[in-house]
């Protein structure tokens, strides 16, 4: 719970304000709106027996295998891997993920993180383990808990405003794991400390390349609070008495914590949003900013999708 949490948090945190400019049109609303409206129907459809891998300390630990994309292809099976703080792994992990062949790893989670819980890839001589040197300022938790008004919607609206600025200033990261991925150093896994917020959007990224369609991907993305579904109140209240932070946390109401960990579709709506205002479309941000040229994702599409 610990890392769930302080990923969503922290994250928010660090964000430079609710407001950065971009907003969120009527259309991304219904969008996000329809998922969640198709959910129940399309459980059996996403929720593959192969997308969760059975981990002893995996937390959040996805295959991206199996969507289909535009053109009637598949993702590769096995390839691909989302998860969230890696640090919990267990040796009987450890050997089921080494026999899978993972090659290369990409740690997204800043300094901080990364000491307080090391990752376990790191075990692996066989991992090409990547990461890079950054930090978040979390200044801004008392002015978002300041508001005597606060209510579920605009901790909701401040996650929104976070997604706003999340492809930005993560595009070291996304390129990094772009250039890995043409050069098919695959198997190829990715995390950050929740598997949801810096690993969602990365997801989103990369099935889009791979011409995965945008309702899959927002599925994807909300998927997150069905495979972990703990219960934070109980865990909040467990650590409260050796963090301070969680015990300013455990005194708000639920339904005020809530926003920050769901998997909402609407915050990926929003980084999309973002996205297109400041480049126009996705595809181009991807070309643009994380330097994925057409021969770059040809090479991918053909070396991570199956007929």
């Amino acid at each position: 719970m610990r890392n769930l949490f302080l990923a969503s948090t922290a994250l928010l945190l660090a964000s430079c304000a609710v407001n950065s400019g971009a907003t969120t049109p009527s259309s991304t609303v219904a969008a996000a709106a329809t998922i969640s409206d198709n959910a129940a129907r399309d459980t059996a459809t996403y929720i593959d027996p192969r997308r969760v891998l059975d981990l002893e300390g995996g937390v959040n630990f996805r295959d991206l295998g199996g969507y289909e994309t535009a053109d009637g292809r598949h993702v590769r099976w096995r390839t691909l891997f989302r998860s969230g703080d890696p640090s919990k792994l267990t040796p009987n992990d450890l050997a089921k993920l080494d026999a899978l062949g993972v090659e290369t790893v990409c740690d997204f989670r800043t300094n901080e993180e990364r000491t307080e819980a090391p990752s376990r890839w790191i075990e692996l001589s066989s991992v090409n383990y990547w990461t890079r040197d950054y930090a978040m300022n979390p200044g801004q938790i008392a002015a978002i808990f300041r508001d005597p008004q606060l209510t579920p919607a605009k901790v909701r609206e401040a996650m929104a405003g976070f997604y706003k600025l999340l492809p930005f200033e993560h595009a070291a990261s996304y390129k990094a794991m772009f250039g890995f991925l043409a050069r098919n150093e695959v198997p190829l896994a990715f995390n950050c400390s929740a598997g949801k917020d810096r690993a969602g959007l990365g997801a989103a990224l990369l099935l889009t390349a791979l011409g995965v369609p945008r309702e899959t991907i927002l599925y994807d993305y909300s998927l997150t609070e069905r495979v972990t579904k703990q219960d934070f109140v109980k865990e909040l209240d467990e650590e409260k008495a050796s963090n301070s932070a969680y015990a300013f946390l455990a005194k708000l109401p639920p339904e005020i914590v809530r926003p920050l960990l769901a998997s909402d579709p609407y915050y990926l709506e929003t980084a999309f949003a973002a996205i297109e205002l400041r480049h126009g479309s996705v595809d181009r941000f991807i070309e643009q900013e994380l330097g994925v040229t057409p021969t770059m994702r040809e090479n991918m599409q053909s070396n991570l999708l199956v007929n």
